[in-house]
């Protein structure tokens, strides 16, 4: 794996920069809303302190930056930004709890710390309040613009439970194939494509404007979850832990379709060791698949960027899109054994 890059910290500074108002407004709902000392409001609180505290708040970035992109005021979607992230929050708590996940990035989960059902527990809190504050912030918005959010995000939450349950179909599954595997990827891209579309419309984009930052939401969401599955292949916990309580990520699939790689690799896979790891991500991060969907994720955010720059006045909003997905691209291009 390569050093982190000048392009991956440029992308980082401007999420940042993007949705650091949204995230505060986060955190301030969950202090305010949550402020008692029951173990669901405690729960919430350190949840806010460890986890919102140190994540990129990439969602609400997406949304200020499309729409500073159609030349809309980005300021006005600071308090929407602020209610996704307390949904997406949501289903970060739901997941940890599907993935049987109690460490994070070397901090324990809600799950971890306070068990399985003030996790669960926690979750739906955070995604009714965060729903709340979402449809109070649609009423506010003129016109019909307010329910055509409100209809995006629906449509985004159902997609996100049809992503979780056919996950849960996967697990399940003795031979999985790649096709499985991206659709939960695709599915779960409705995330950052509602986001963009979201913004796009808070600033009066055209439907043009508006179709084109959506499929580019789409396509960073695939870029960037795909470069998280290779993620897992470099991280000995992370991988034990997907091969135990989930299904293997994207790049061990693609090895295990190899007819020369499926037998040593499923049998690496089936006790991993510390030295079957180095073994497995050598094999995995080697193959010919592998290799093969890197070209097709570049394929995929020159598209995107041509359409954007055909659907939408150039502005800076725009390049700082064009950096972040060429960030998420080089992330992945940068991965090896």
């Amino acid at each position: 794996m390569t050093n982190k890059s000048t392009l991956v910290e440029e992308m980082q500074r401007i999420v940042d920069q993007s949705g650091s108002k949204a995230m505060a407004i986060a955190n301030k709902e969950i202090a305010s809303k949550f402020a008692s000392n029951d173990d669901v409001s405690i729960a919430l609180k350190y949840f806010a302190r460890v986890t919102l505290r140190d994540a990129l708040p990439v969602f609400p970035a997406l949304v200020s930056l499309s729409c500073e992109a159609v030349g809309g005021n980005h300021d006005k979607t600071d308090s929407i930004g602020g209610a996704i992230t307390l949904i997406a929050g949501a289903a970060d708590l739901h997941d940890d709890v599907i993935d049987q996940s109690p460490v994070k990035n070397g901090k324990l989960t809600v799950l971890g710390k306070f068990g399985k059902e003030i996790a669960i527990l926690a979750g739906d809190a955070l995604l009714v309040w965060g729903l709340v504050r979402f449809r109070e912030e649609c009423e506010s918005v003129p016109g019909e613009q307010g329910g055509v959010i409100l209809d995006l995000l629906t449509q985004a939450i159902l997609e996100m439970v049809n992503a979780e349950a056919l996950e849960a179909r996967l697990r399940a599954e003795k031979s999985l194939s790649v096709k499985a595997c991206m659709n939960v990827i695709e599915l779960k891209a409705v995330v950052p494509e509602v986001s963009m579309k979201l913004g796009a419309i808070l600033g009066n984009g055209s439907v043009e404007s508006v179709d084109a930052l959506g499929h580019f939401g789409k396509i960073f969401g695939i870029v960037s979850t795909v470069a998280e599955e290779f993620m897992d292949v470099l991280e000995f916990k992370e991988l034990q832990n997907r091969l135990k309580n989930d299904y293997p990520p994207l790049p061990v699939v693609y090895a295990l379709q190899d007819s020369n790689l499926h037998k040593p690799v499923f049998s690496l896979a089936k006790n991993l060791s510390t030295k079957a790891f180095k073994e497995i991500k050598k094999l995995v991060l080697n193959s010919h698949g592998v290799s093969g969907v890197k070209k097709e994720m570049n394929v995929l955010v020159q598209n995107a960027i041509d359409r954007l720059y055909s659907g939408v006045i150039e502005t800076k909003a725009l390049k700082n899109l064009d950096t972040i997905i060429k960030a998420c691209l080089e992330l992945l291009e940068g991965i090896d054994n």
